[in-house]
């Protein structure tokens, strides 16, 4: 049963929140103290009243029979009306009600075990609203439109029953410590020993034990006592025992985690202990849940973390998204859901609403982005300038869809002005939440800046292309260009004859050096001004003809770079 969309009305300091759709992974942003925590909070503490299917059936004094939804103590811990309806609405509307709505979403096997278990039928939606005051008991509504709506309310206990059969919300709170950690080990430790402890052979050696032990505790008992007898001089007798020996030995566990330095988890950094206690909750909660549907609530994952393994968090949560609810609250950039915009709820003045941009979510983050990427809802990452006024011509000439987003400034292309600033600028645009691609030379600076960016959690392998060349070990941009398109040029201008070079014909090595072995060998200057200087006239050549500019046996790396930007384009 999954968990498809969720509201709340009076709830602290959030008077009315939109109807929040939820995804896989639904994401809540705002500035501080807005109200991100208490949404939250509300879904978890909505969810785990439901999860009580408390429902009792109460003779009033008249005699007559009614059922309510009663939360119990542990409701009311959940639940508090004087600290938890907004402060400034008790004073006049003391009769005021916490409202939670929920639509659950049941699979196929779902509506045939609510069949079997409420004796009604359902077409897969069940919208549930739970009504919250100050008496402590709450009101419990099926919201179908219809008379169906009232038939399935009057069956609220045996819903109540299935829903909390069938969700299990696990809640990771902001504050993760080192115990935190250690209350899930011991329970685990717990389990394991307690079989352990019916076995014979165990239960005989803590027997030794306990004969070791005994001389010590007769010594101590006899000390004590003369202790006591002092101020209590009517006392006979004391015994010190040790309580529980077979349990004794599953308490008080410990951590020590060796990465890199083996040290128990308490003495471990901020970002390790709450990275140890979120890996543990999620692990325990997989395993609790059974068949029901787990959604994992997590405020602000990626406090007291380095930016590396925020990048290191997100894939994690990503993958648990595949296969469970996420919900949880940040402040990182890096943790946006950005293949679906709606599924970012941003948080607002107290009152929630869906994303409907990027720009939404950057203005709610604080995220300042230059004028030309503002816009951009995809930044193609070149490595120089030349690169950028080339590709642009070429994008254009090639590809519809890819021309209509340049046209309207969906797609941006950004120059790294080279390789080696490839982690940076890739910072950089992850932290404006740009989606980004980006093409690459082939040649030993831009493979390692490659995989440093990999590395760093800033590129996968779905985000690159590199500039190959059919035959080439080394190879960039130029190499995928027709001879015909510059040649002429550089003999204008350069007096240098590329087709009657030898070294130039000779396609081992990347245009670049190729060029400047042409150079050299017909006497010219080759620097890295006349180098740049080629390059932009040659780029220039492409933006004046970039029909003709590709090669049809090199161009094969640039036809994978548009397929991969129209799929990009088509998915946002």
């Amino acid at each position: 049963m999954k968990l498809v969309s969720f509201s709340l009305q009076n709830y602290r300091s959030i008077q009315k929140a939109e109807k929040i759709t939820l995804g896989s992974l639904t994401v809540l942003v705002g500035p501080n103290n807005e109200g991100k925590s208490n949404i939250l909070r509300g879904l978890v503490a909505g969810v785990e009243i439901l999860s009580l299917a408390p429902v009792r059936s109460i003779r009033t004094s008249g005699g007559t029979v009614i059922e309510r939804y009663l939360t119990g103590q542990k409701g009311r811990e959940l639940y508090d009306w004087e600290r938890d309806f907004p402060i400034s609405l008790q004073d006049r509307n003391p009769k005021g009600q916490t409202v939670f709505d929920f639509e659950f979403e049941l699979s196929s096997v779902e509506i045939e075990a609510f069949k079997q278990a409420v004796k009604s039928n359902l077409n897969g939606v069940l919208p549930i609203r739970l009504s919250l005051g100050s008496g402590g008991d709450a009101i419990f509504e099926v919201r179908k439109r219809g008379p169906g709506g009232a038939t399935l309310t009057k069956k609220r206990a045996a819903i109540a029953r299935f829903v909390a059969g069938h969700l299990n919300l696990r809640d990771i709170p902001s504050i993760r410590t080192a115990s935190s950690a250690m209350e899930l080990v011991n329970e685990m430790v717990g389990r394991e020993l307690r079989e352990l402890e019916l076995t014979d052979e165990y239960r005989k050696a803590v027997d030794q034990i306990s004969e070791l032990q005994a001389p010590t505790l007769a010594r101590l008992s006899t000390t004590v006592k003369k202790m006591l007898s002092t101020f209590l001089p009517d006392v006979k007798q004391v015994d010190i025992e040790v309580s529980d020996r077979y349990s004794a030995l599953r308490r008080n566990s410990r951590i020590v985690v060796d990465d890199g330095t083996a040290t128990d988890l308490r003495y471990k950094g901020d970002g390790v202990q709450s990275l140890a206690a979120i890996s543990l909750i999620h692990h325990v909660s997989q395993e609790s849940a059974g068949e029901s549907e787990l959604v994992l609530a997590i405020e602000e994952p990626e406090a007291h973390l380095h930016p590396r393994a925020i990048h290191q968090l997100r894939s994690v949560l990503q993958d648990i998204a595949s296969r469970q609810q996420v919900v949880l609250t940040t402040h990182s950039p890096l943790l946006i859901n950005r293949s679906e915009i709606s599924s970012n709820v941003i948080v607002d003045r107290n009152r929630a609403r869906r994303a409907r941009s990027i720009q939404e979510i950057r203005d709610a983050l604080g995220v300042r982005v230059s004028d030309s990427l503002a816009a951009a809802e995809l930044v193609l990452v070149v490595e120089g300038e030349s690169d950028r006024r080339a590709l642009a011509a070429l994008l254009v000439a090639t590809s519809t869809p890819v021309a209509t987003a340049v046209r309207e400034n969906q797609l941006a292309i950004d120059s790294l002005h080279g390789a080696t600033n490839l982690v940076y600028k890739m910072s950089q645009l992850r932290d404006q939440l740009c989606t980004t691609h980006v093409f690459l030379d082939y040649d030993p600076p831009a493979l390692d800046a490659a995989k440093k960016a990999i590395r760093e959690g800033l590129l996968t392998a779905g985000d690159h292309t590199f500039a190959t060349s059919p035959g080439m070990k080394e190879s960039e941009i130029e190499d995928l260009y027709n001879f015909d398109l510059y040649c002429p040029m550089i003999k204008r201008r350069y007096n240098v004859d590329l087709p009657a070079s030898l070294a130039f014909r000779n396609r081992r090595k990347k245009w670049t050096n190729r060029v400047e072995a042409a150079f050299l060998s017909a006497g010219q200057v080759w620097d890295s001004v006349t180098s740049a200087q080629v390059k932009t006239q040659v780029a220039e050549l492409v933006e004046a003809e970039p029909e003709n500019a590709l090669h049809p046996a090199w161009r094969s790396s640039f036809d994978g770079l548009v397929a991969a930007i129209q799929e990009k384009l088509a998915n946002i």
